[in-house]
């Protein structure tokens, strides 16, 4: 049984919808792909419902966040100079952002989003807006589509849309909601090394990158470590087809060294025995140093790479990769030589070698991993 009134209110309000990504719910006009048949006028009802659903989700979280800042304002401390769980126990922050870190989540952290909830509210409304510009808009967006959803259960409405793959770039967030996922927004290169990026509570008012725009009562400056990894450097084709061109990469030119990019770097490498099976990168002799990685590399590409994975580690670790190809030069920012490297996951990266300590080739990475993804392709 449906609920007339509810229905009437999405009928209202799906002309508030009007993001791009979203938009061409509830019409047959610029479908790109219509599947076997086109919609059916149902189908295309259901969906413009579906907008009025998510403008009226929207809405309700701005209500909502502004009566949790209004509770939370009046509450006092206790001696520790916390507020006590029980105030924040029905708020939308403590609803749908990640419980595991919820000690971070403090009064400032509750502007923030209410913020951030009228952005995204305005962005969903504005034809001309991008995706989330952050990790707390991914999160919101995420909340306010499984609002949309609900309402549309309690509207007795049937939909079969799912929004937040038209609206997410991805669901990476919710690895953040995993407890076996803890500690890993405090290591950058482990993220790296997945393809994600997945920050401490202080970067998620950080913006993806230089084309979001967060608002700038919300908007922070980025305190992750800057992973030592070139690949960034290459923002457009051009620049990444010259990473694959060997007579730029690979052209005849001395070197330009391979002093440590860090102290922890430097005393790695003096600690460390190079033997025949493991090359030390030794800047005294970068020439000679660079030949014989190279002599080494031929033994395998897949092997064990020690490394510091960003700027302020503390430690280097080694990592299983399996590919390991070096380059002398780099075609973008400063002149210096790397090594275009495979992780497990796929992702590849490419680390300078003043990041690295050492490399020892094993073919037995490449097997292991290769006999792990076989039969998935089968």
């Amino acid at each position: 049984m449906t609920d007339a009134t509810l229905v009437q209110l999405f009928d209202d309000l799906a002309d508030r919808t009007r993001n791009p990504h979203i938009s061409h719910l509830g019409t047959s006009d610029e479908r790109e792909d219509l599947g076997d048949e086109p919609p059916s006028d149902a189908d295309l009802l259901a969906e413009r419902r579906l907008l009025g659903a998510v403008a009226l989700a929207a809405i309700s979280i701005i209500d909502e966040c502004i009566a949790d800042m209004q509770t939370i304002g009046v509450v006092e401390m206790d001696s520790d100079g916390e507020l006590d769980p029980k105030t924040y126990a029905d708020t939308f922050v403590w609803d749908h952002f990640p419980p595991r870190l919820r000690a971070s989540y403090d009064p400032q952290f509750f502007a923030k989003v209410l913020v951030c909830v009228v952005k995204v509210s305005h962005d969903l409304a504005n034809p001309a807006a991008g995706r989330p510009a952050c990790i707390a808009e991914e999160i919101i967006v995420n909340a306010i589509c499984k609002y949309a959803y609900a309402l549309m259960d309690e509207a007795g409405l049937d939909y079969d849309e799912d929004l937040e793959e038209l609206l997410l770039d991805d669901g990476d967030f919710e690895l953040l909601f995993s407890k076996d996922m803890d500690g890993l927004e405090e290591d950058p290169a482990k993220q790296r090394s997945l393809g994600m990026w997945l920050p401490p509570v202080e970067d998620w008012f950080t913006p993806f990158n230089s084309d979001r725009v967060v608002h700038p009562y919300a908007e922070t400056s980025a305190t992750t470590p800057r992973v030592h990894d070139l690949f960034h450097l290459l923002d457009s084709d051009e620049l990444r087809a010259l990473a694959r061109e060997p007579d730029v990469v690979d052209a005849p030119a001395p070197i330009t060294g391979l002093p440590p990019i860090s102290e922890v770097v430097s005393l790695a490498r003096q600690a460390t025995i190079g033997d025949a099976e493991t090359w030390v990168a030794d800047d005294s002799d970068a020439e000679y140093s660079y030949s014989a990685l190279i002599e080494v590399s031929q033994v395998a590409n897949s092997g064990w790479l020690t490394w510091e994975p960003h700027e302020s580690a503390d430690v280097v670790r080694s990592d299983a990769v399996v590919r390991f190809a070096t380059h002398r030069h780099y075609p973008v920012g400063a002149d210096q030589p790397w090594a275009e490297v495979a992780m497990t996951s796929g992702v590849i990266m490419h680390i300078p070698l003043a990041a690295v300590v050492s490399y020892r080739p094993d073919p037995a990475v490449y097997e292991r991993w290769n006999s792990m993804w076989s039969p998935l392709e089968s």
